[in-house]
């Protein structure tokens, strides 16, 4: 998960993360990226990030309406020190996404953070159920038809980030970050080397291409190699049916040859 953290101004805490927000990064494989408020809509429209969040001392209301003015749509979650049950108002009905105490605890940090992400990816639960593919979120387990997936933990992780963002397309670069969070990344080619092990035990699941590769881009959850097999069967037929449906009547140089007992009413 790639978090952009927006400290304060003023120079307080040297917009350092809080405390609660540094030790879920460490328990729980994120990436944090921080920055003042200044040129934070141009950040975001020039990286892929998660989630925002905001960290100050007294919530700022025009930092927030000027993110959501600018039609970005990444997620927004407030951590405060100080606020009134009228200030969380405020800021949940200008756009905030979640707003906590600084004192809150990082587990139950994290699992906010991860169920904003996953809501805003449009899933509403634990478990995210691709056709066939089912992630367990919690349980940190992938299964197709109910049959587990032997992954490694950073297969999972990989699994897990693109059934989430099913419908784009991320780049080597999103994916090491979010995989390794701020550790020491590896050369770029381990995460090609970690696509073709998954791929190869899936295909023991009967799942021929789960990822699309896009060259020179990035890699995107192949959604149709995850539908279920009984669907496939009417597509394929339904298909079958109307190609045979439409070839009833032979073609010869370009030219519909009728029966010649068919009449054709002009009148």
């Amino acid at each position: 998960m790639r978090v952009l953290c927006v400290g304060e101004d003023s120079g307080r805490d040297d917009g350092r993360p809080y405390e609660g927000l540094s030790k879920a990064a460490v328990g729980g494989s994120v990436s944090i990226t921080t920055s003042g408020s200044a040129g934070v809509v141009e950040t975001l429209r020039r990286s892929h990030y998660d989630i925002v969040v905001i960290q100050q001392t007294t919530p700022d209301m025009k930092l927030l309406r000027h993110i959501r003015n600018s039609r970005v749509p990444t997620p927004v979650m407030v951590i405060t020190r100080t606020s009134t049950p009228s200030e969380v108002a405020e800021l949940l009905s200008t756009g905030a996404d979640d707003c906590v105490s600084a004192s809150v605890d990082p587990a139950e940090l994290l699992a906010r953070l991860r169920a904003i992400v996953r809501r805003v990816s449009g899933h509403d639960s634990l478990t995210l159920h691709i056709g066939r593919l089912t992630v367990g979120v919690d349980r940190r387990e992938v299964h197709v038809d109910s049959k587990p997936v032997p992954l490694t933990r950073r297969e999972y992780d990989l699994v897990e980030l693109l059934a989430l963002r099913k419908t784009q397309v991320l780049s080597k670069e999103t994916v090491l970050d979010s995989l390794y969070a701020g550790e020491s990344e590896p050369y770029g080619k381990v995460i090609d080397v970690m696509i073709c092990k998954i791929r190869k035990k899936m295909r023991n699941f009967g799942i021929d291409e789960p990822f699309t590769t896009l060259w020179g881009i990035g890699y995107r959850l192949n959604e149709v190699a995850f539908t279920p097999l009984g669907a496939k069967a009417s597509v394929t037929e339904s298909r079958t049916d109307r190609q045979a449906k439409e070839s009833c009547i032979p073609v010869m140089s370009g030219i519909n040859i009728l029966n010649s007992s068919t009449t054709l009413d002009l009148a």
